[in-house]
């Protein structure tokens, strides 16, 4: 019985740091309220659509998000969606700040296990399959298939992919990461324009998408951030910008689909 006791002692002493230092990571990095709505609900997301006014409110005070924020050039994009996500690790996880960092920037250059993901069509209200195909490539130009480049740290590291997207189709795609000690993070962009059914819908360079992973220790902070300059098409506007907002959904999903099995 005293051993039971003090086993429980010693885990509610534990749990009790984990969450002190919690709030004192969440503290220094996001404003208070922003920190309390996250802690309470788990995820928090904006999405604006031809707002001029509008900016980000949820980008974390990191030097990883600050590049997800600045990963943008010429005049406002008519669509972007925010989101931040607050995930507690599974016990046998928890540890250090920044203990996982290897295995994210792993994860996070595991291409080709974004293909067969879904996500959430509310246009045909169903899970439909966002990549058929999802491979890292040798060179923009020959464009031959190559094994995942997991190897070493992913700072500074660029991978090129084909992806063949079922609402677009297949096209390139530039992966530019960022690793320091406690956060890794992708900045993606196209390298083709995209076209919708026959309509050049994307210029090169105007879908932006950022994926930043910060280890606390006990939780993994996330800030997701999507950015698209895509033409105006009547009829199918709200199509696509419902489109670009739960595609930021699956993403975090095979994230953290791929964390928990690896």
């Amino acid at each position: 019985m005293k051993r039971f006791l003090f086993a429980l002692s010693a885990l509610l002493s534990l749990a009790g740091t984990f969450a002190d230092d919690l709030d004192r990571a969440l503290a220094g990095e996001l404003p208070a309220k922003t920190a309390a709505e996250l802690r309470e609900r788990g995820t928090i997301q904006r999405t604006v659509y031809r707002d001029s006014k509008a900016g980000l409110e949820l980008t974390p005070n990191t030097a990883l998000a600050s590049e997800a924020a600045s990963f943008w050039d010429g005049d406002k994009p008519p669509f972007f969606s925010e989101t931040l996500y607050l995930y507690e690790k599974p016990a046998a996880r928890k540890g250090a700040s920044g203990g996982e960092t290897a295995r994210i920037g792993v994860i996070l250059r595991s291409l080709s296990r974004l293909e067969g993901i879904e996500y959430f069509s509310t246009s045909r209200q169903k899970m439909r399959t966002l990549y058929a195909s999802s491979y890292a490539v040798s060179s923009p130009d020959k464009r031959v298939r190559i094994a995942d480049p997991t190897d070493g740290n992913a700072d500074g590291q660029t991978i090129y992919a084909v992806q063949k997207d079922l609402t677009f189709g297949e096209y390139l795609y530039r992966y530019d990461y960022r690793q320091t000690g406690d956060s890794v993070a992708f900045h993606s962009r196209n390298e083709d324009a995209l076209k919708y059914t026959l309509l050049k819908l994307i210029d090169p360079e105007r879908m932006r998408i950022s994926l930043v992973v910060q280890d606390l220790g006990s939780h993994l902070l996330i800030y997701s951030l999507t950015r698209v300059d895509f033409f105006a098409v009547p009829g199918i506007e709200g199509k696509i910008n419902a489109s670009f907002t739960t595609r930021s959904e699956a993403l975090y999903r095979w994230f953290i689909k791929e964390y928990e099995r690896s």
